[in-house]
């Protein structure tokens, strides 16, 4: 049932895209694919495939919709770690919605009502996106205590943008709880916040001489506390269920002409289980062709830590194709570990 409501719904995005020919539409195909290592003889096939479209409707509406779609040779992980070291591994997955809604725009400002996938929208930076390593994209202060709308998961949600100068000013609300599947109870289209719970996530950002800061703070309601792995614990009953809150400031800092440097951090107040703390710190060097970048980071769980280090770079073959190769040194309670992968992306 799953698979034919996911059948329909492409052939319905395909005859908006290509049945209605407007200016200013734009139609985009990513291809992203990986070979890991672990050093022992152990590797993992991993790709994502990403469609982006968009499309005027009037003066101030656009349509937007993006789809991704993971496949990979193997399920297990090659290394024991707790934050990930790639950032596009996930289960294998024919089909899910990460954007798709409608955005009403202005000279300064925006309103997307839709389903969204918050890495749309938050820790998108040019310096923390460069790194493969996952919590450069989303703090596991969020990503490991909560089961929200991130990749490859989304949620239906409301996001609003300020523009003023070098600053801008970001609110959204989701469904505390995201999803994949296009029909059924568990769906993305789902707005229950008795059952899923209920995140805001607010963000202030100033960009000034190509350097960026940024603070945050997200806010989950009636959702449980998760543990290590982001999963909700068992047996929690409604009762229990509580507000928390994490905050976050990231830093990247223009210290050269070539020369940029990147200071994360984050913190959960309420430590009942999960990660608790969370900072990194790096550096990327980008050249006309060639990108080269370092990144060590700490996150602190309640029953566990973890020290996390990579190196990479990264190559513009040509206008549409990118190399990538990375090595991740990894240290956590359960052990020692070394990753290896070469990633390559391409653009339609």
């Amino acid at each position: 049932m799953k698979k034919k409501s996911s059948i329909r719904f492409y052939c319905l995005v395909i005859c908006l895209m290509y049945g209605r020919k407007v200016t200013g539409s734009e139609l985009d195909l990513t291809y992203t694919t990986e070979v890991q290592t672990n050093f022992r003889k152990e590797g993992k096939w991993v790709n994502l495939l990403r469609l982006d479209y968009s499309c005027p409707l009037g003066r101030n509406f656009r349509f937007s919709f993006s789809s991704i779609s993971i496949a990979e040779t193997r399920q297990d992980a090659l290394v024991d770690d707790m934050q990930g070291f790639s950032n596009i591994e996930e289960k294998n997955l024919p089909f899910a919605p990460a954007v798709l809604g409608l955005e009403y725009r202005t000279s300064r400002s925006s309103l997307f009502l839709g389903v969204r996938n918050v890495n749309e929208d938050y820790f998108t930076s040019p310096c923390s996106s460069f790194f493969t390593n996952s919590s450069c994209g989303i703090y596991p202060t969020l990503s490991a205590n909560y089961p929200l709308a991130n990749y490859p998961k989304s949620a239906l949600g409301l996001d609003y943008k300020l523009n003023y100068k070098d600053w801008t000013m970001e609110v959204s609300v989701y469904n505390g709880t995201g999803h994949q599947a296009l029909a059924g109870k568990s769906n993305v289209f789902r707005f229950s916040p008795d059952a899923d719970g209920v995140l805001g996530l607010s963000s202030v950002n100033y960009r000034k001489n190509d350097s960026e800061y940024s603070m945050g703070a997200g806010i989950h309601r009636g959702m449980c506390v998760g543990d290590e792995t982001g999963v909700e614990e068992a047996g929690t009953s409604p009762q229990q269920k509580r507000m928390t809150c994490v905050l976050w400031a990231c830093v990247e800092q223009r210290v050269c002409k070539r020369g940029y440097a990147l200071l994360q951090c984050s913190v959960r107040p309420s430590v009942e289980g999960g990660c608790r703390s969370y900072a990194g710190a790096g550096g990327v060097v980008k050249c006309d062709k060639v990108s080269f970048g370092f990144f060590l980071d700490y996150a602190d769980y309640t029953t566990a830590h973890e020290w996390a280090g990579e190196v990479t770079c990264r190559w513009a073959c040509t206008s549409r194709m990118t190399v990538q190769p990375a090595i991740h040194i990894i240290r956590n309670s359960n052990g020692n570990y070394a990753a290896g992968l070469l990633r390559m992306y391409y653009v339609w």
